[in-house]
């Protein structure tokens, strides 16, 4: 067809006993993955809906990538014709995707079936207007416009304990889409690892080198999604920062595992989030920064009394030292942070052996807030 919009009829002599008119007057997109804003479900229709000055809807929608032939929506569409019959194309044009479905010509409102002919085959958000229009048989007409918001990600996050009841967090996307570089990926891992890095990165969380206390919901089983993606500025443990990455990558469609490891002792020259290098995450003397890194054999010298990360297709993910971002099992995580190097006396050290999976202790559900 023509371009979606210029509404030029095909070449040679205009019949003046026949015309076509066109405009969508509803959207609804069909079996979208569950998902809310402001943690109420949104239902269809997805267009009439609010857009902000973000260009972002109000009633996002969210879709598995490279999953050809299954994202669909139906258009309510009026049409007001003079001398057609039978059914022309009707075509929606959203950025680099095209809709695509059959519309009959003749006078009414219609609802059609469109299907996306060629979507993406990686994490993708695309937001702002499709541009609709009609094929006839002598002509293209405009058919106007309507704004849309979707996500296309690996899998439904309903299936992950987290978002099972309200659907994924549109809130918990977008901040993945602004925040990380996981847009692109194609592969899970490498989605963790972006997930993981954004959460080390984030500007405004430093652990708690006080007591190491949780400040998002730690383990107990619900975390405070919604102020940890705020991004304010507070403090942060391991807890925090694993049932983040959980979360985020539930988000994406992605099941990862949280592990608890105690004893833990005493962990290598590290970044520690927030805070750069450490070998001494609760210094207990000032300045903080000058005895965040101290000798190994130090008698003062602190440790962690146990830690928490995760896991993902056998690989460890620690966002809150390290970071350590899937490339290392359980054992080279145990070579690579914990060191063998330690103050006199010191107690027994954490290993691969010992590391539980959270949900034996009592946290088998994460919820979020």
């Amino acid at each position: 067809m023509t371009q979606v919009g210029e509404g030029i009829q095909a070449p040679g002599k205009e019949d003046p006993e026949k015309s076509i008119k066109a405009e969508v007057i509803e959207l609804e997109f069909l079996k979208s993955f569950k998902a809310c804003l402001a943690q109420a479900e949104i239902k269809p229709p997805h267009w009439p809906a609010t857009k902000s000055k973000a260009n972002e809807s109000s009633k996002a929608v969210v879709f598995k990538f490279n999953n050809r032939g299954t994202q669909k929506a139906k258009v309510k569409i009026k049409v007001t014709s003079k001398g057609y019959s039978g059914n022309g194309k009707l075509t929606g044009i959203f950025q680099r995707f095209e809709f695509e479905g059959s519309i009959p010509l003749s006078s009414g409102e219609h609802t059609v079936e469109v299907t996306l002919k060629e979507p993406p085959t990686n994490l993708t958000w695309a937001k702002g207007d499709i541009f609709w229009g009609i094929d006839a048989t002598d002509r293209s007409v405009s058919a106007g416009k309507t704004h849309a918001e979707i996500f296309f990600i690996f899998a439904d996050p309903a299936l992950q304990p987290c978002f099972a009841r309200t659907g994924v967090w549109i809130e918990a996307l977008r901040f993945l889409f602004k925040s990380s570089s996981v847009n692109g990926e194609q592969k899970m891992p490498a989605a963790v690892e972006k997930v993981t890095q954004c959460c080390f990165a984030l500007p405004n969380h430093k652990y708690d080198v006080s007591r190491g206390a949780p400040a998002y919901g730690g383990a107990s089983g619900i975390f405070h999604l919604k102020r940890y993606i705020d991004n304010s500025l507070g403090f942060v443990n391991c807890y925090d920062q694993t049932y983040a990455v959980i979360a985020l990558s539930a988000a994406l469609g992605i099941g990862v595992d949280g592990l608890f490891l105690e004893p833990f002792g005493y962990i290598r020259t590290v970044n520690l989030v927030g805070w750069g290098r450490c070998n001494n995450p609760f210094p207990g003397r000032l300045p903080t920064s000058k005895y965040l890194v101290v000798d190994p054999r130090d008698p003062d010298r602190s440790g962690f009394g146990n830690h928490m990360f995760c896991e993902f297709s056998a690989k460890i993910y620690d966002a809150c030292a390290g970071p350590v971002k899937g490339n290392v099992d359980r054992a080279g995580y145990v070579s690579a942070t914990i060191d063998t190097v330690t103050p006199p006396g010191a107690g027994p050290s954490g290993t691969a052996a010992g590391m539980v999976g959270i949900a034996r202790l009592g946290a088998a559900v994460v919820g979020v807030q």
